[in-house]
């Protein structure tokens, strides 16, 4: 038995979307090549600027 399969009768169930924010990118494609590519992607923010 591989990992897709199952033996307790369940039906399987798949994630077939994802969204997030990515640091210095504007999609997951851009962000995995900045990490790639080495590319620094942290700012610091002052206090005042941090909303919550």
């Amino acid at each position: 038995m591989d990992n897709w399969e199952t033996d307790d009768g369940m039906d399987a169930s798949a994630i077939i979307g994802v969204a997030s924010r990515f640091p210095g990118a504007k999609n997951v494609n851009e962000f995995w090549q900045n990490l790639r590519d080495g590319v620094e992607s942290i700012s610091l923010r002052e206090q005042e600027e941090i909303k919550l």
